[in-house]
Formats: C-alpha cells, structure tokens, sequence
C-alpha cells in the first residue's frame, strides 16, 4: 500500500472518517451528518438531465446544500429546504445522494476525487439486515466510478462491530434512524439467514420522549415559570419542550440519562465485558433494581418498648426517604432552550420507551442456528449505532432478553445460556478510554484496513484494475465466506 487509506464507517444518520492510520487506534477526524438538503421550490432535480444508475432523475448539484451550507440554509429557513437521508432504509436507494454525502466526506478530507490516490475502506450502514451481493456491486461501481478510489474494501457493520469489541462472535443490535437490525456472527462468519429487523429507531425514542416531556406536569410547571406566563400560547410548549428533546439528543449523553430496566428482571444476570470488579462477577440486573431505594431495616426483637422500637422504625424510614429524595434530586439535569436563553430548566424523572428485545430473540432462536451456536452468540452482545450514546442504554435492553436465559445462571445446560455478555470497549484502546460503544464499528474498521490493504493476495480488497476486468461483479470474490448469497 503506497498511499494512506480512507476508512469511512457510514450509519443512516452519519458518517465516520479518518484519512491513515496509526499505531494507537485513532478517532474518527471527522463527522459528517449523512444527509444533503434540496429547496423545496425547485426539488433539487435537473428535470432535463440524465438519470441516476439506478434510474432516478439526477439531482441539479448547483441547489444540493451539504454539511455547513445545509446548517446555515436550515438556521435561516427550515421550512425552506427538504433534507434527505440517502443512507436511510428505503424501497429506492438515493444512491446519488449517497455519492453527494461521500463526496463532502473527501471534502473535508482534503481529498479529491479527481486525483484520487488513496485505498477507501468502507462499512456500509447496518440499516439493512442484509447486505445482498447486488448492493454490495452498486457500491463498487459508485467508489470507482465516481469517488475514483484505487482500492476498496467493503465490510458489513457488524462484523467490525465485533473486532472492535474484541470478540469474533455475536449478536450485533444496530439501533438506526427508523429502524432496528440485528446481526448474528458466528466465528467471523455473518449468519445472514437469521438477520432480522424492526420498524424502531432513534425518531420513535425522540417522539416518544417528546410525549412523555409534553405529559409531565412538573416540566409544564417549569416551562411557565421559566417564560413568565400562567398558560401558553398555541404552540408555545410544543415549541419549548421540542428544543429540550433536541438539546437532551444532542448534550445529554453518555451517563447524563439512565435508561429504566424491565420489571421483573430481578433474577437475570448480565455479564457486562471487561467492567466485573472480580473474575467471573458481573453486573447483577437484581441489585441495580434494588439498590437505588434500599427496605428500610427490620427492628429485631428487644427488650425495647414498643413505643421506642416504633420511633426506631420511623427514623429508618425518615433516612430512607431521605435517601430516595436525595436519588431524585440527583436523576434530574439543569438546561437552557434556544427559547429561553436566559433561564434554567429542570428536567427529570422521565420513564418508559419501547424495546427491542424481540428482533434480539427472533434471531437467535432461528432454526438455522444449532443449539451450541445459540448459546455462544450470548456470550458477546453489542448494542450499536448512534443511540448506544446513552451509557445506560445498552444494559437496559440487556436486560429486556431475560426471558431466553435461564432462572439462575448456576444451572448448567447445554441449550439455554444462564447470562449474557454485553460487549463494551476494551481497556488497551487508550484513545477509546470512557468512549461509548457507538464507535466500536469505527475501531473494528482501522483495526481491518491495517490488514487488508497490506497484504499482497488482495483476498479482502479489489482494485481499479479488477473492476476494469470484471465490473462490479469483482466485488464477489471478497470475504465470500461472509457475503449474502
């Protein structure tokens, strides 16, 4: 390899890059969102123009608005730009507006096309449950059509999800913008055939949130204190509670939002990897439910009067709630509002959200997969995509799989796991230190592109010259034994 490659991991809602590599696993250089605007007025077609490859008009390039111009288009007019998402799931891939989005990435790579000298990895969005060989063909041919690449790898989201949480083996739920995959990987090798998906996303956690804000009477009581009004206008708190959910989206991440566990997952144990205290201890789903708010103690028998073990009983109470009370307090988070620049809203104790454990459980329990297979793929369950931002997401919808696992995890059994591993980022990626598990396709990625640009029987690349020999069907010959047939 003579020139520094390009790895690029693409999500339905943004695209990951760096330009190199290093010794230490860098992060990713850039974000792009990966979405481009048209005017609404014009709808962005050349209506006297060609056609896309796959036979849609060509969008007029003179009125598609990228990274910063879209920002400040959608700053002074939302209302007048339509933005779309090319990389979302759709019956009819935008594949010119997924080349639009690649094009800003090399933009801001300082790359350019036209002389284009560097290898691309690429990890296509897990959007799709599978990644079938006719896609994998309308990715090549745009890479060496359009972006001009010499050399391209392409890799499915969920093996690189894997590597970089350090296991080859698994079940990878992609959380996207409208939709949920998951992806079972035994041994390096994608097990297409159990690749499920669902209709929840990352907009149904936003509405939903949205809902329970507009709903909670403490916020209303702080909004109305906040703007100095006793009721609102038409509008008005529809408004307001829209900027927090956005700014909650936005800044809110990491361990500022705890997720609610299931009711009734006291009995299940959830292995998270890499965070037990002491071999073979891990997170135990019973203690977190419990720990919180603590019964207050028993008062043993004594030779205490009745009337002084009753003021016993009421002091331990009192220090319990007070306990509680101080919980509370704690689980809130203080923000400001494009709205109300000036004032400060508290917002807090705001439960409930859908699942999507049942996607996890349909996969797994494909007939296709053997009873010893079944229970391996527990041991090592990543929760990706953009929504894996919240910390306390991912043990969340661990814990919701408790109905696959056994009663207790010291009952031994060949067909059923007692626990399940939740991956998380390993200690030794010192510059993923306190990362979320979001950016673990982008490790797996760099990890990937140091050996497979750099070894001579190009069994995990093509290159121009192949395509020139063989056409997008050349893609066919690599990773074969993890490619959709």
């Amino acid at each position: 390899m003579s020139h520094l490659p390009v790895i690029a991991v693409v999500d339905d809602e943004i695209v990951r890059a760096t330009h190199g590599l290093t010794d230490l696993v860098s992060r990713p250089t850039i974000e792009v969102k990966a979405c481009y605007g048209v005017p609404k007025t014009s709808n962005g077609v050349d209506v006297g123009g060609d056609v896309t490859m796959n036979g849609t008009p060509q969008l007029n390039r003179a009125d598609v608005l990228v990274g910063e111009a879209l920002d400040k288009a959608l700053a002074d007019n939302s209302d007048a730009v339509e933005v779309r998402w090319p990389f979302a799931p759709e019956d009819k891939i935008d594949w010119e507006g997924r080349e639009i989005v690649l094009l800003q990435m090399y933009a801001m790579l300082n790359i350019k096309p036209n002389n284009n000298t560097h290898p691309l990895l690429l990890v296509p969005p897990a959007s799709s449950p599978t990644l079938p060989l006719s896609e994998q063909e309308l990715y090549t041919q745009m890479v060496f059509e359009n972006l001009n690449a010499p050399q391209l790898a392409l890799f499915p989201n969920s093996i690189v999800s894997l590597l970089g949480l350090n296991t080859t083996t698994g079940i990878v739920l992609h959380i996207g913008r409208s939709t949920s995959t998951v992806a079972v990987v035994f041994d390096s090798i994608v097990r297409w055939e159990c690749a499920t998906s669902v209709d929840i996303g990352e907009l149904d956690c936003e509405s939903h949130l949205e809902k329970l804000l507009f709903a909670d009477e403490w916020l209303d009581k702080e909004l109305k204190k906040a703007a100095g009004v006793e009721s609102f206008g038409p509008g008005q708190k529809g408004k307001y509670v829209r900027e927090i959910r956005e700014f909650i989206f936005a800044e809110c991440t990491g361990e500022d939002i705890e997720v609610p566990l299931p009711k009734g997952a006291g009995q299940k144990t959830v292995e998270v990897a890499g965070k037990a205290e002491k071999e073979d201890e891990g997170f135990d789903v019973a203690k977190k439910l419990t720990a919180d708010v603590a019964p207050p103690p028993q008062i043993a028998n004594s030779h205490k009067s009745k009337k002084q073990q009753a003021q016993m009983l009421a002091a331990a109470q009192s220090k319990a709630q007070a306990a509680a009370d101080a919980a509370v307090a704690a689980d809130i988070i203080t923000i400001s509002i494009p709205s109300l620049p000036n004032k400060e809203i508290v917002v807090g104790q705001i439960r409930g959200g859908d699942t999507v454990w049942e996607a996890i459980g349909r996969a797994v329990e494909n007939s296709a997969l053997n009873g010893y297979e079944r229970v391996a793929v527990w041991d090592g369950l990543a929760i990706v995509g953009d929504m894996a931002r919240f910390k306390s997401l991912p043990i969340a919808i661990a814990t919701y799989v408790s109905p696959y696992l056994l009663s207790s995890s010291d009952l031994p059994s060949d067909s059923q796991p007692g626990r399940v591993k939740l991956l998380s980022i390993p200690e030794y990626f010192a510059n993923y230190k306190g990362a979320t598990v979001d950016l673990a396709p982008f490790i797996g990625a760099s990890m990937v592109a140091k050996l497979a640009f750099n070894e001579s029987q190009g069994k995990h690349y093509v290159s121009k010259l192949d395509y020139n020999s063989h056409g997008p069907s050349c893609i066919h010959g690599v990773w074969p034994e993890a490619q959709q047939q």
